[in-house]
């Protein structure tokens, strides 16, 4: 998987993802989310989907009880299922694919550098973000602040977004800095590798196509 172009990657990710939206019953569902699991299983990332099940999981639920609520077991199964598989496939999709590889595919593929450039620039920060919340967490809990998410907490709060709201600042003038003195604004970018589709990978999305396409006709009756 490393290995393909990625327009290659995007396209396989898009064919997935119109996929799951269009599977119109909850068995099909089961069925792709155990597919989705054996994907996971080659790629060696199920302990990772396991650990972000935690987050999804929340999600799932919600979705399940108030589709429950307002028609039916079956709707209720088939949106929690649909929501699952769309996590999953969106999961893989960015723990296969670097921040680089995503922006130089869009670039190839004629989107403006300054939009693949916030798109993959947010793919970066939103895990460097992550860890400076838990540090500001660790940090403001060993000066005996309490920030568990209960309602008795919440003017707590103001200890940990303080402080992150300062830190995002720092981090967006060193961004803005380092962007003017590599000058963001020229033009005649190049690319730092050398991207080409392949045969076998004109193949593999003409496949894929052809899969889509013969399920959405299956699934039309």
């Amino acid at each position: 998987m490393r290995s393909l172009d990625p327009r290659t990657k995007l396209f396989l990710g898009a064919s997935a993802v119109a996929l799951v939206l269009f599977t119109d019953t909850a068995l099909l569902h089961g069925v792709e989310a155990g597919l989705l699991f054996v994907s996971l299983w080659v790629f060696g990332k199920i302990d990772e989907w396991l650990r972000g099940l935690r987050l999804m999981a929340p999600m799932t639920v919600l979705v399940f009880v108030i589709t429950l609520i307002s028609f039916d077991l079956e709707n209720a199964l088939l949106a929690s299922l649909r929501l699952l598989n769309l996590l999953t496939v969106s999961f893989i999709f960015f723990r296969t694919m670097t921040p680089e590889e995503l922006g130089d595919g869009l670039r190839k593929m004629g989107i403006p550098y300054q939009f693949s450039f916030i798109l993959t620039t947010s793919m970066r920060y939103v895990p460097l973000i992550g860890r400076r919340i838990r540090l500001i967490v660790e940090a403001q809990t060993s000066r005996g602040i309490d920030l568990r998410f209960r309602i008795r907490n919440a003017g707590n709060f103001m200890a940990l977004l303080m402080p992150l709201l300062v830190q995002s600042f720092l981090l967006a003038e060193e961004l803005a800095m380092a962007m003017e003195s590599r000058g963001f604004g020229l033009k005649g970018r190049s690319f730092r590798k050398t991207y080409r589709i392949t045969a076998g990978e004109y193949v593999l999305m003409l496949f894929c196509l052809a899969l889509l396409i013969g399920f959405l006709w299956w699934q039309r009756g």
